[in-house]
């Protein structure tokens, strides 16, 4: 009775398996693999622009769900070399790799360097230790997906503390920047775990000095409706 529950379970569990689609018309300038969040923003700027692209998802769900809006989307898994070849990818300039799962992230990037060595590759990547990956494979774009939306954050909270709103636009300009190279150098030590650690406390140490010496320069100015005023 219990292996036939079981087999039964397994079953109900298992999904229907659907075909990749086929893929049709004229090359394009931009392939999108993934269209999650970060895909479908991508694909509605470009869609805008009447700028061509092919959008590629490996989820059944998200294919139907965006097709339900009016989207042009293949069911397929971008990884799969045949699949890029229908794609014409080596007639494509550009590739997002847009797709939410590291590893089969990664794994796609290294294929796509390795078959198109031509087509420049902008990633999204999930966070730090992703993006060192990502640049290992010399990609042409590592996007961290939480970064822009975080520093809007921080802006806001800065402003709602009682900064002026240029300040705290210069200060998370300032972030911004120290942080990219801060990601830079860490990816020459990101599997040194001390390495790394101590990299990241020197690099509070540098921006705290970095805020203090911009502190130090407006210091003596008064700021009044947003307005920068001597005093």
């Amino acid at each position: 009775m219990l292996l036939a529950l079981g087999h039964f379970i397994q079953a109900r569990e298992r999904k229907p398996e659907r075909e990749f689609d086929r893929i049709d018309g004229d090359p394009p300038r931009v392939i999108i693999a993934g269209f999650g969040r970060v895909g479908q923003i991508v694909a509605r700027v470009l869609r805008a622009q009447k700028i061509p692209f092919t959008a590629l998802e490996n989820s059944i769900e998200q294919v139907d769900a965006s097709r339900r809006f009016g989207s042009t989307i293949y069911f397929g898994d971008p990884s799969r070399p045949e699949l890029l070849r229908a794609a014409h990818a080596d007639k494509a300039e550009i590739f997002v790799l847009a797709t939410d799962d590291p590893e089969a992230n990664v794994r796609t990037a290294r294929m796509v360097k390795r078959m198109y060595p031509n087509l420049k590759i902008f990633a999204r990547a999930r966070n730090r230790q992703h993006a060192f990956r990502l640049m290992d494979l010399n990609v042409d774009g590592v996007i961290r997906e939480t970064l822009e939306g975080s520093l809007d954050l921080t802006r806001q909270v800065l402003e709602a503390l009682g900064q002026p709103p240029r300040v705290a636009q210069e200060r998370v300009a300032q972030f911004r920047d120290h942080d990219e190279a801060l990601l830079k150098a860490q990816h020459l030590v990101y599997d040194d775990d001390a390495a790394l650690i101590q990299s990241s406390q020197d690099a509070l140490i540098e921006l705290e000095q970095i805020f203090a010496a911009d502190t130090t320069e407006t210091r003596g100015q008064k700021w009044v409706g947003g307005v920068n005023r001597e005093w």
